[in-house]
């Protein structure tokens, strides 16, 4: 393993994961709420679209960091779901706790958590692919984490929970709004039947 090329992209990744989940808050507009947006971009604006934007980014980077720097594959992956975990429950936390406080959302506030938690999960990840401790005793429960991670990430817009986490603070519903839904299936049965 590169220590010192793994060392470099993760303290990169802090900014660039900040960075694209900033490009993927706006990806389903600019996709004109086409499905490739809605599965990858942020469809509202509750606190799970914004932890799954920070998350997409988070995974995308973490397959660069593993092309370009060839860590340990077992003790990566573990140290990957770590993160994501710490990126989560920080970004989770954090919203919570000031909201709880000030009574609505700050955008400076969430600017701030988003780039606080993209440094910290990269932090987390490098600490422990880097140390002595053996992690690859955990590698099935970090990619069975990790998979589910990317399920939830991929459905949770079309299928939320009726849960605080998933409402939209804005127009007070869940997930992919109603009309996307109503201009998907009209697609649909145009290219179907």
């Amino acid at each position: 393993m590169n220590t010192k090329n793994l060392r470099r992209l993760e303290i990169a990744g802090g900014a660039v994961v900040f960075l694209l989940a900033s490009f993927l808050h706006f990806f389903y507009e600019l996709t004109d709420g086409a499905v490739v947006g809605a599965l990858f971009g942020a469809v509202n604006e509750s606190l799970w679209e914004h932890i799954k934007i920070f998350s997409i980014a988070y995974l995308a980077w973490a397959i660069v960091e593993l092309l370009w720097a060839r860590p340990p594959f077992r003790e990566f992956i573990s140290a990957k779901a770590a993160g994501l975990l710490a990126l989560w429950v920080g970004i989770a936390l954090s919203f919570y706790i000031y909201t709880y406080f000030t009574g609505k959302p700050l955008l400076f506030v969430d600017l701030a958590i988003g780039i606080v938690f993209s440094v910290v999960s990269h932090f987390v990840s490098y600490r422990l692919t880097t140390s002595d401790k053996n992690k690859g005793q955990y590698f099935y429960t970090a990619l069975m984490f990790l998979i589910l991670a990317f399920i939830m990430i991929l459905c949770m817009s079309y299928f939320p929970p009726k849960s605080y986490l998933f409402r939209d603070p804005v127009t007070g519903g869940y997930g992919v709004p109603p009309e996307a839904l109503d201009a998907g299936a009209v697609f649909l049965d145009k290219t179907l039947g």
